[in-house]
């Protein structure tokens, strides 16, 4: 059985990590207007999209014969869709942050393929932590780190105006944590998992907490498993700091599909 996502706590500080037509403009501070009406459900009835935007921890990947390859959870989710019901177009790429994937034309792309009744799943915060990494726009270089509680939040809220302009629900997913110090407490992506759950409740948007049930999992099964079977074991026998294997990435998929049923009633009956 699959443990259900954990109602969101308080998350210790960040300590980082690493990496649409529209370009966001720079960060303003967090939102300070009162909250909008939370977004009824949609009332379509047949099929319907569930469309990811996120990162290489949400990311499809070639599959191969190993249970040990590297795994997104979002190539994981669909087991959990009802045939017929609900479709997974997973458009995650590694190394976007929240403002990466909008300055690459990608939030655009995936807005023009939204129809109303979808769903738009968000998952950044992995990369948007990183206070050293940066990308080229243009002759810009444009810096990987937004700042939980101002930029993260208003480029987060390009995503979920953007869905409700065209009909859609839009849906946040806080960020797994990483390899590192969960046994003793430690939350790498805390910072800005919090600030998901703070602009969804602001905003009026169902939140998947997914680094509070994974934050919980790990923690219960410490010391980790040897082999690991939760993280990407790289080629040298070392574990990654960030990324899963297949076993990992089911897991969180399975937390994933959990918080949906409990957060968005009108799915619950289309996910498993």
């Amino acid at each position: 059985m699959v443990p259900t996502a954990l109602a969101p706590t308080p998350a210790p500080a960040n300590t980082g990590g690493s990496a649409g037509s529209g370009s966001a403009g720079s960060g303003s501070a967090g939102n300070t207007a009162a909250p909008p009406p939370a977004t009824p459900p949609p009332s379509a009835t047949g099929p319907l999209t569930l469309f990811l935007a996120g990162d290489s921890t949400v990311q499809t990947y070639a599959d191969t014969a190993s249970e040990r390859d590297q795994a997104g959870w979002g190539q994981m989710l669909a087991p959990h869709v009802a045939n017929g019901e609900l479709t997974v177009d997973n458009r995650s790429i590694g190394g976007r942050t929240a403002r990466r994937f909008i300055d690459e034309g990608r939030l655009d792309e995936l807005l023009a393929d939204l129809l109303p009744g979808d769903y738009l799943l968000v998952q950044f915060g992995t990369n948007d932590g990183n206070r050293t990494a940066t990308y080229d726009l243009g002759d810009q270089i444009i810096p990987y780190y937004l700042d939980p509680a101002t930029d993260f939040k208003s480029y987060l809220q390009q995503y979920l105006d953007g869905a409700r302009a065209h009909g859609a629900l839009p849906v946040l997913v806080t960020p797994p944590p990483r390899n590192s110090a969960y046994c003793t407490g430690g939350n790498g992506t805390g910072a800005h998992a919090q600030a998901m759950r703070e602009l969804g409740q602001a905003q009026g948007v169902p939140v998947v907490d997914l680094n509070a049930a994974s934050v919980a999992y790990l923690k219960a099964i410490c010391p980790a498993p040897t082999p690991e079977d939760f993280f990407l074991l790289r080629a040298d026998g070392t574990i990654d700091g960030t990324h899963f294997q297949e076993n990992g990435a089911r897991i969180l998929a399975g937390f994933v599909a959990s918080g949906l049923r409990a957060a968005v009633p009108a799915l619950a009956a289309r996910i498993q």
